[in-house]
């Protein structure tokens, strides 16, 4: 399996749906918490879990936050980038940087008690817990990829021709969720190349096809963490990048897929978990104190956070050692209530 394959079905996993990936499977119910309400680092290809660094990977939160008033922010929605065009006016920028999402989804956020926004190499998304997905992708096959993230029975029906808005497209449908609405995918081409789909619960084609024409795709947005990476592995770089909000928790939990062309690791933080306050390790990195949670796994605590590492593919990919190397170069930004200003 290759690193778009790998991180494709990581992203899916992490970007929403009700079971998580083994590995965090296994540290949930160690800490008998399943807090894993997802998306990505996940994108490349869709990618994994992984919310990006402050911008790019040599931006990292080295200043306090800044006095003065937050800017409002819509429910569930990143910060924005208003000096970045949108998908619409730059349609080859989607996936072309794990710092921004080339969309919005504001009236399918309405409802939604979570939010995971993911990026990675040319695929964006987010998805409204057990609700809807909306997937943006360079090419159809990465569209194709990236799959439904949405339960239902797995026998799609054929496709048939929908517009949205005044661009032809696709629809199908599938048995939702027992007792629940049928699960319809819309797919189109918001502009030249660009694919889109849209997969949510519905009552019918035309409930689903006016739901894809108001995602709107002329302005951009941050996909941000409350952390920054001092110093990455040779020749690494961020992949990928995932961020849950939630409507009464606000920040969740937010990743970054780190690495090369050949291996990569995630780096996860969540808002530290009832009874986690204390949690220490045997193993040093830094100036902090690492606990192997797992296989492939390890754990530190960073008020205000709770930081995984996961590696993946050791022995071909990252070892302990280089994991242990970036949590020491881990900076934490201490006000979890305002991601415009991370």
């Amino acid at each position: 399996m290759n690193l778009d394959d790998r991180l494709t079905t990581m992203l899916r996993d992490r970007a929403g749906g009700d079971a998580d990936p083994a590995p965090i499977v296994a540290h949930a119910r160690r800490r008998g918490q399943r807090i894993r309400l997802r998306r990505r680092a996940g994108a490349v290809a869709a990618a994994v879990a992984c919310a990006v660094l402050v911008a790019l990977a040599a931006s990292v939160p080295t200043k306090p936050v800044p006095d003065g008033p937050a800017a409002p922010a819509v429910a569930l929605g990143l910060p924005p980038a208003p000096d970045v065009p949108g998908a619409l006016e730059q349609p080859d920028a989607v996936g072309s940087d794990p710092g921004t999402v080339h969309f919005a989804a504001d009236d399918l956020a309405a409802g939604a008690e979570y939010a995971t926004w993911s990026t990675g190499p040319g695929i964006e998304s987010v998805q409204f817990l057990r609700r809807a997905t909306v997937t943006l992708a360079a090419t159809a096959d990465k569209l194709d990829a990236a799959g439904s993230q949405l339960e239902s029975a797995g026998t799609p029906g054929a496709p048939v021709g929908v517009t949205v808005g005044d661009r032809p497209g696709t629809a199908r449908v599938d048995a939702g969720p027992a007792g629940g609405q049928a699960l319809w995918s819309v797919r189109w081409q918001p502009v030249g190349t660009l694919w889109a789909r849209l997969d949510l619960y519905a009552g019918g084609s035309d409930e689903a096809t006016a739901a894809a024409a108001r995602i709107t795709f002329d302005t951009a947005h941050r996909c941000v963490v409350p952390f920054g990476i001092e110093r990455f592995p040779a020749g690494a770089d961020v992949l990928g990048c995932s961020l849950t909000l939630g409507r009464q928790t606000g920040f969740a939990e937010g990743a970054l897929t780190i690495g090369d062309h050949d291996r990569w690791l995630t780096v996860r933080a969540e808002r530290t978990p009832p009874g986690m306050e204390h949690t220490t390790g045997d193993l040093v990195a830094g100036p902090y104190r690492v606990a192997r949670a797992g296989d492939g796994l390890l754990e530190m605590l960073v008020q205000p956070c709770l930081v995984d590492l996961f590696l993946t593919d050791r022995g071909k990919g990252y070892t302990e050692q280089d994991g242990l190397q970036l949590l020491a170069g881990y900076l934490p930004v201490q006000d979890l209530e305002h991601p415009e200003r991370w």
